[in-house]
């Protein structure tokens, strides 16, 4: 696994609390990243995207 996946898992894993629905979540696909999968969107450059959406979601509505 590549170290931006890692980055990205764990991030994820930080909101979930569990390895295994981050790692579901990893490979759905999101609406919001024109339906691809978080694994796709790391691959094609948008990395940062991915840690800046999930930055919030942990902040929560009101963040």
């Amino acid at each position: 696994m590549r170290t931006n996946d890692c980055e990205v898992l764990r991030a994820a894993e930080q909101i979930s609390g569990d390895r295994k629905k981050a790692l579901a979540w990893y490979r759905q696909s999101l609406p919001l990243f024109d339906h691809q999968t978080p694994e796709q969107s790391v691959e094609a450059g948008r990395k940062t995207a991915l840690l800046r959406y999930l930055k919030s979601l942990e902040a929560g509505p009101l963040g």
